[in-house]
């Protein structure tokens, strides 16, 4: 069994990386054949793409392309590995039928057209997902209503695209709050989130007074977004 972290692809003004983890290589500290698998999904959650790569390494790195993702800029995807039973019977003290492996593999980003040759990286988000017998299903649950509040500055003369990514078989609603320095609130954004889809928010600051805390609304237990701050030159990227 396989259970993933749901992670971010762009295809539109960036270029995706994805550091994939050798499970067993890494676990017999000796070069394995593995099968990467991996599942593309749009914004609206459905399946766009699916690619499949061998390698023995304990690292794979995918770059990822429009291509791999049926012609989706923007969505997200899972990591699945198979290995041959054979080698899996060889192993002493394993059960292959007991074996879960987790993936919580490194996401790079660059703009495209960029050259600097270097990528910023985050590691995985809440996930839990995984395929079992060609069907997508999750251990992840949408929990009580809570408020999120991210640990960043929201800062003057910035672009924020923030992203949330459902990794639940349930349509996911997400309010977007403002508290201004007076610690007065303001929904400015509400949106549904469709089963294992994705939804960007973006926040333009010009001026002092647009400067304000930002929050949300979700039923997500890790309701964590990832956050783009781009000042038009140069950008960051980070869990909240």
């Amino acid at each position: 069994m396989n259970v993933s972290d749901f992670f971010l692809f762009r295809c539109d003004n960036f270029e995706t990386v994805f550091i994939a983890e050798n499970n067993l290589a890494i676990l017999a500290s000796n070069p394995v054949e593995c099968k990467h698998v991996f599942y593309f999904f749009s914004i609206s959650g459905s399946n766009c793409g699916r690619f499949e790569v061998n390698s023995d390494s304990f690292h794979y790195q995918l770059k990822i392309d429009s291509e791999m993702t049926g012609g989706e800029t923007i969505g997200g995807f899972i990591h699945q590995t198979e290995y041959s039973s054979e080698f899996l019977e060889k192993i002493p003290g394993i059960d292959s039928k007991q074996l879960i492996f987790q993936h919580r593999g490194y996401t790079g980003f660059r703009r495209k057209e960029s050259s600097s040759s270097c990528f910023s990286f985050l590691h995985g988000n809440f996930g839990g997902m995984y395929i079992r017998k060609g069907k997508l299903l999750s251990i992840s649950r949408q929990r009580s209503e809570h408020y999120y509040t991210p640990q960043i500055i929201i800062k003057i003369d910035k672009f924020y695209e923030l992203f949330f990514l459902n990794p639940t078989s349930k349509m996911l609603i997400i309010s977007i709050i403002l508290v201004d320095k007076y610690n007065q609130s303001r929904t400015i954004g509400n949106s549904k989130v469709s089963p294992f889809g994705s939804y960007k928010f973006e926040l333009n600051t010009f001026s002092e007074s647009q400067i304000q805390n930002i929050s949300w609304k979700t039923n997500l237990p890790v309701g964590r977004a990832i956050v783009f701050e781009n000042n038009g030159v140069l950008f960051d990227v980070f869990h909240s």
